[in-house]
């Protein structure tokens, strides 16, 4: 199971052990990515405990030498408080740990959670990244390639190295111990920076010279540890000679430069070598959450990209590096790409497309009262841009729209051309952007699917070149994108069939849940052993209220009503929408049998957005029960961590800044969208100030462990 710790982390099934690893490492790495790092500190460390405390696990967070900063105090034992620099470039990794090592004794001393840290120092290996910029794997490739080892400052600073075995021999005789430390996993072997070139050239048969560069700020000036405590509590020390060590990682770096020159021989044997990324001007018409993210993305990565919208204040809002609504680390991408100057948005068809060889189509296609997408506004755009266009523009339509609508947008912009002799293309590429985690999903997306004829295909598929290569700067090695190409009918089926299939499996699983909970069974049980059988998978057979958002639905009534134009009737597709309705209403009727009437009572709901990690609101299911306990005579109160306006007919329902506040002598609570901070509600201090005690869990997300002994009723979906 591949998952983003900054997200919260559901883990089906018992757990014995949770070691925290996640974090980029490397001075390269967390200089670029910072804010990412300082969330793998925190929010992970939060997630990441909060599942050890769920399961009963033994936890074990990886902690660095760096919470020491530049040591005043050598060699450096556990009890030394540090020397850090608490804003300068290497902040966001020192800071970070640092706080994790807090959270986690916070987690230790007030939830009892069996935890340990470990002091990481600088550790060394073979599958080292040759340019992660740590001063090992940048020496190796320096020998190697004959070129100038670069020694910062005047080589005299210390390190002491540890070789990954050793690391990881450490790693688990602390997590199979009792220990909870922090205890300095490392090698007291300490040598000058410059002593290391010199060794290192020496192992590689290297003449390379040192040359001495700039030393970066707030860079240690000594590092080695006092491993006293892990050898008398672990009988731990390092075993591997470091000379043994190097020559080790020497001879990988050395082999995987030889396999990597075959495998280039071997491209340009059979006429595959790889082609230089080449940047084009891209113009995005739409920028709502597909439009805006797309423009973004594809500045990003290297193009000239200008978004366009007619509503001007969204325009002002995105070009001074505001979002328009809520999209975890979009604004800080927005406004580090606006700086390029590579991005601008506008509300000017002539200037959008002045230079446009790619023009994106991201309006929306609401759907009608048929449930048949309404092409209006798509109509409006491609009717818009058709005096501008220039020759031979490609129109990429990521809009979701119904199958056979690019031969109708062909025809649409032909007929806006009048007269006008001008070639262009059409080509599909549905958008799989999930609400949350948009910008994860685009840069490294399972598949890219692209419909049209081959040629058009292969011009947008070079667009995307950074993102199949993984060649950007924040491209992750293991990670290949899928290119698919269809024809432009299947492209625009693949995103209708691939939303329907997810509603199906989510009401699949609401189904099963229905029957274990007439037959005594628990889904809880149940589902995690249908997901464990590979044919199945885990996602989405989560049971609960049911899925809400602007795709599911409109997807499936797209598929069902396009079907019915044909003649056919899809009754699965049917099935996977009555059984959705039909689990808003069963969290109704389980506040009927728990407290028998609805009316006079007040009732509070946790989570408002149709998911966590967005604050859209479209076919919310929580606004669906709000509607319905309204409708009832209940008093409704309410706390979503985004959301602060209602739309007017939820007038009557009470915005609140906290979830105590809105179970506020409440009758019964509904937790209804599966925020991860939820799962840390403390169950006594929520039954202090309900009148009633029934939690109705709708997401099946909160450790019922924590409510034993509380004085709630938990109650949830299929057990």
């Amino acid at each position: 199971m591949k998952v983003d710790v900054s997200d919260y982390i559901s883990i089906p099934g018992p757990v014995d052990y949770v070691l925290h690893f996640a974090s980029p490492a490397s001075p390269v790495d967390y200089a670029q990515l910072p804010i990412e790092t300082m969330k793998a500190g925190s929010l992970g460390t939060l997630h990441t405990l909060g599942l050890a405390k769920e399961k009963g696990a033994r936890y074990l967070l990886a902690s660095t030498s760096e919470t020491y900063g530049d040591p005043l105090v050598h060699p450096q034992p556990e009890s030394y408080w540090g020397n850090v620099n608490p804003v300068g470039p290497r902040a966001c990794y020192d800071e970070a740990k640092r706080f994790a090592e807090a959270l986690t004794s916070s987690y230790r001393q007030k939830h009892g959670v069996d935890t340990a840290i470990m002091r990481i120092f600088n550790t060394y290996g073979p599958r080292m990244r040759p340019n992660d910029g740590r001063a090992i794997p940048t020496f190796i490739t320096q020998a190697l390639a004959g070129m100038p080892l670069t020694v910062h400052g005047d080589g005299n600073q210390t390190r002491s190295v540890c070789h990954v075995d050793d690391l990881v021999e450490g790693a688990l005789r602390l997590l199979f111990s009792g220990l909870a430390g922090p205890v300095n996993i490392g090698n007291p072997h300490e040598m000058t920076v410059l002593e290391l070139a010199n060794l290192i050239r020496e192992l590689a048969g290297s003449e390379a010279p040192v040359e001495f560069v700039d030393r970066p700020q707030d860079d240690p000036s000594q590092r080695r540890p006092d491993i006293t405590l892990a050898r008398n509590e672990l009988h731990w020390e390092p075993k591997r000679d470091v000379r043994e060590g190097l020559l080790e990682t020497i001879a990988w770096f050395r082999d995987v430069d030889t396999e990597k020159s075959r495998s280039d021989v071997g491209l340009l044997r059979i006429g595959q070598q790889r082609r230089a990324f080449s940047r084009r001007s891209v113009a995005v018409i739409g920028t709502g959450y597909v439009g805006a993210v797309t423009s973004t993305c594809l500045a990003s990565l290297g193009h000239t990209v200008c978004g366009l919208d007619t509503d001007l204040a969204r325009v002002g809002q995105l070009n001074n590096g505001q979002t328009p609504f809520h999209e975890p680390n979009l604004p800080e991408l927005l406004q580090s790409t606006l700086s390029t100057g590579r991005l601008r948005f506008t509300d000017s068809y002539a200037e959008a497309l002045s230079d446009a060889e790619f023009v994106f189509l991201c309006v929306g296609t609401p759907p009608g009262q048929d449930g048949s997408p309404d092409l209006t506004q798509l109509e409006s755009a491609i009717q818009a841009l058709a005096p501008y266009l220039r020759a031979d523009a490609v129109i990429v339509n990521k809009s979701t729209v119904p199958v056979g609508s690019g031969n109708w947008t062909r025809t649409i912009l032909e007929d806006a051309l009048n007269d006008r002799d001008l070639s262009f293309h059409v080509v599909s590429n549905p958008e799989f952007l999930r609400e949350g985690c948009a910008i994860e999903d685009f840069l490294y997306p399972d598949r890219i699917v692209l419909g049209g004829a081959q040629p058009d295909v292969n011009r947008v598929a070079e667009l995307y070149r950074p993102v199949l290569d993984q060649s950007f700067d924040r491209g992750r090695q293991g990670i290949t994108p899928l290119l698919i190409t269809t024809e432009l009918a299947s492209a625009e089926m693949i995103k209708y069939a691939a939303n329907a299939f997810l509603a199906t499996k989510i009401s699949f699983a609401n189904e099963m849940a229905q029957l274990c909970e007439l037959f005594g069974a628990d889904a809880r049980e149940v589902l995690p052993a249908i997901g464990a059988d590979h044919r199945v998978g885990a996602a989405f057979l989560n049971p609960g209220v049911g899925w809400g958002g602007s795709c599911f639905g409109k997807d499936v009534a797209a598929l069902i009503s396009t079907g019915q134009e044909y003649g056919y009737t899809s009754s699965m597709l049917q099935s996977t929408v009555e059984i959705n309705k039909l689990q808003r209403a069963s969290a109704i009727r389980k506040l009927q049998r728990e407290l028998h009437i609805l009316k006079g009572r007040r009732i509070a709901l946790f989570g408002l957005t149709f998911k966590p990690g967005t604050d859209d609101l479209r076919d919310a299911p929580a606004l669906d029960i709000a509607r319905r306990l309204l409708a009832a005579g209940a008093a409704v109160s309410a706390f979503d961590p985004v959301v602060k306006v209602l739309p007017d007919e939820y007038a009557g329902v009470r915005l609140t800044p906290d979830v105590y506040d809105a179970a506020d002598r409440a009758d019964a609570v509904v937790v209804v969208t599966e925020w991860p901070e939820f799962r840390d509600i403390d169950p006594t201090g929520l039954r202090r100030v309900m009148r009633g005690n029934l939690v109705l869990d709708g997401r099946n997300c909160l450790p019922e462990a924590d409510f034993v002994g509380s004085g709630l009723r938990l109650v949830g979906f299929g057990w």
